[in-house]
């Protein structure tokens, strides 16, 4: 046994050696070509900014050495640091190269998903699709979003939303939708917040077409606009009453006025967070902490009635809320004096928490 152990442990270090020498001479080989179009695409951009034009000869010399995943890397490389030093000038230039991603992208859509990916990392970090969803360049991508990578989908994705094209999104959502691939819903919600097109346009096409996703992508979607805009109460109010919605729906409703104050919202709130009623009990835990953005005396009498609900997130969010409205101990003595134990401990914890992090504060301004 202990020259099996011996043995490989050797194996391992040998294979350690062996990947340093290989890395190393990657990043050699990799430096050398990125010296080559350092050269090469700085004389490229001199001429540019001269004359404001690229020649055929020259974007063919491109497509030709950028189909290698290795040459791509270097030539981002390079642009990156040109980038640095003049945006407006990298932009224009790459803004000459239409035909070249064109190209390019035909060709890395029969190469491995992985490599696909990457060209569109590039596409999106250099915002080459930005108001020019060509149908070539969007075929590859839409394609990446089923690949079993989330590497891939989310690259995709990040270049679709940087068209600014809200037509490309809602496709490309509808792909994914369909698809029996899972993809996280913060990805989705985070990238159309960074949206870099019309966002009136985006919201209001996504409203529209609601009904037509399945329920996790309406959720996503819903979830998209209470990260993204207060603009839409009336419509989640209507959702967050009709009584015939999955429940998941009017849950996320509920979050969403608690993150934007609507009074006509309120006594449907109230009625939610009654935890005596015979509603899912999800609904008096989400709209529990809803009303810490409605501090008025029916709140304050809901959610100290709560603090004696058996469901432990029913009292822990009620007692969050309660703390949110600034107030003491004075305020709910008699909860904390009173006979229910678990009711006084978790005000007690609240309270404690605040005043912890009150005195970190005045400890850190002093």
């Amino acid at each position: 046994m202990v020259y099996i152990y011996l043995a490989i442990c050797g194996a391992m270090i040998i294979f350690n050696i062996v990947s340093a020498i290989l890395t190393k001479a990657s990043d050699k080989k990799l430096y050398t070509m990125d010296k080559g179009f350092n050269e090469y695409i700085t004389n490229e951009l001199r001429n540019f900014e001269k004359n404001g034009e690229v020649n055929e000869e020259n974007k063919a010399y491109l497509v030709k050495k950028l189909n290698r995943i290795s040459n791509m890397r270097a030539f981002d490389l390079v642009l990156d640091g040109e980038n640095l030093k003049n945006p407006e000038l990298v932009k224009n230039y790459l803004n000459k190269l239409d035909t070249v991603f064109i190209e390019l992208t035909i060709r890395y859509s029969q190469k491995e998903s992985m490599k696909g990916a990457f060209l569109a990392y590039i596409l999106t970090k250099y915002n080459v699709l930005q108001g020019k969803p060509y149908y070539p360049m969007m075929d590859m991508l839409y394609n990446l979003l089923i690949d079993q990578s989330i590497y891939c989908r989310e690259n995709a994705l990040q270049a679709i939303y940087s068209t600014g094209d809200t037509i490309s999104v809602l496709r490309a959502l509808k792909i994914l939708d369909n698809s029996n691939r899972t993809h996280h819903p913060k990805l989705i919600t985070d990238g159309l917040v960074n949206f870099q097109g019309n966002v009136e346009e985006l919201n209001n096409s996504l409203w529209e077409a609601l009904d037509r996703f399945t329920l996790p992508m309406q959720i996503t979607i819903l979830n998209y606009f209470r990260f993204s805009t207060g603009n839409y109460c009336e419509k989640f109010f209507d959702l967050m009453t009709d009584e015939s919605r999955n429940p998941e729906i009017r849950f996320t409703c509920i979050r969403y006025f608690g993150r934007y104050r609507y009074d006509m919202a309120f006594p449907y709130l109230l009625k939610f967070a009654d935890c005596t009623s015979d509603l899912r009990i999800e609904y008096s835990i989400i709209a529990s902490t809803a009303l810490a953005t409605y501090p008025f005396p029916e709140s304050i009498e809901r959610l100290k009635a709560n603090l004696y609900s058996s469901n432990w997130y029913v009292r822990f969010n009620s007692s969050m809320s309660l703390e949110k409205y600034g107030l003491t101990y004075l305020d709910l003595i008699d909860v904390i004096q009173g006979h229910d134990r678990y009711a006084s401990e978790i005000l007690r914890y609240r309270f404690d928490v605040r005043d912890m992090i009150e005195e970190e504060r005045r400890a850190g301004t002093v």
